[in-house]
C-alpha cells in the first residue's frame, strides 16, 4: 500500500468504566491512546431501519493504518468529529497494516 494514501488523521480511543464514589454509579470514560494517519474508505451504501420509533441510519467505514496490536473492538475512532465503533480488526500484508472496520449510527428523531 502506498503510505501517501494514509492522509487522514484519526484518533483511537479506549473505553473504561469508573465508579462514582458518592452514588456507586458506573461512569463511562473514553480516552485517546493513539493518533494515527489512516486511509479512509467509506462504503457507498448504508442501511436504514426503525428501532423504538426512531429511524437509524448506519454506515460502514474502514480505516487502514500502520499495524498496531493494541487496536480492538472495545475501542472507537474519532474522525472529523464523528465517533465510529470498531466492529472488527484485520491485519493486512503480514501485519504491516491494521484495517479497522467500523460502523457509525445516525438517528433521525
Amino acid at each position: 500500500m502506498n503510505a501517501g494514501l494514509m492522509d487522514e488523521l484519526i484518533s483511537v480511543q479506549n473505553y473504561t468504566e469508573t465508579i462514582d464514589t458518592n452514588t456507586g454509579e458506573k461512569i463511562a470514560n473514553w480516552s485517546e491512546y493513539a493518533s494515527v494517519w489512516a486511509r479512509v474508505q467509506e462504503q457507498e451504501t448504508g442501511s436504514e431501519q426503525v428501532n423504538a420509533d426512531r429511524v437509524e441510519n448506519k454506515q460502514i467505514v474502514s480505516f487502514t493504518c500502520r499495524y498496531n496490536s493494541s487496536f480492538g473492538v472495545t475501542d472507537r475512532i474519532v474522525w472529523r468529529g464523528n465517533k465510529y465503533n470498531i466492529i472488527a480488526v484485520s491485519q493486512v500484508e503480514r501485519r504491516m497494516y491494521s484495517k479497522l472496520h467500523t460502523q457509525i449510527t445516525f438517528y433521525n428523531d
